[in-house]
């Protein structure tokens, strides 16, 4: 993780949680030039999966529609 004070690229993390319903984390660092510390949010990204038929078209997978026949 690159400190936005001194730009150096790496940093030790000192603290760690949850937060918004465990939807991402929050993290307390440190900087290992300048001792500087900062937060960082995580979050998940979802990517809705694409269904590459016969014919080259694509759709979004539809688990609802699987099921149903």
């Amino acid at each position: 993780m690159k400190c936005p004070h001194c730009g150096h690229e790496e940093s030790k993390v000192t603290d760690s949680r949850p937060v918004d319903e465990n939807s991402s984390i929050k993290r307390r660092r440190e900087c290992l030039n300048c001792q500087a510390r900062f937060t960082t949010y995580e979050t998940i990204e979802t990517i809705q999966t694409i269904v590459i038929k016969k014919d080259g078209s694509r759709e979004y997978f539809n688990k609802s529609k699987l099921l149903s026949g």
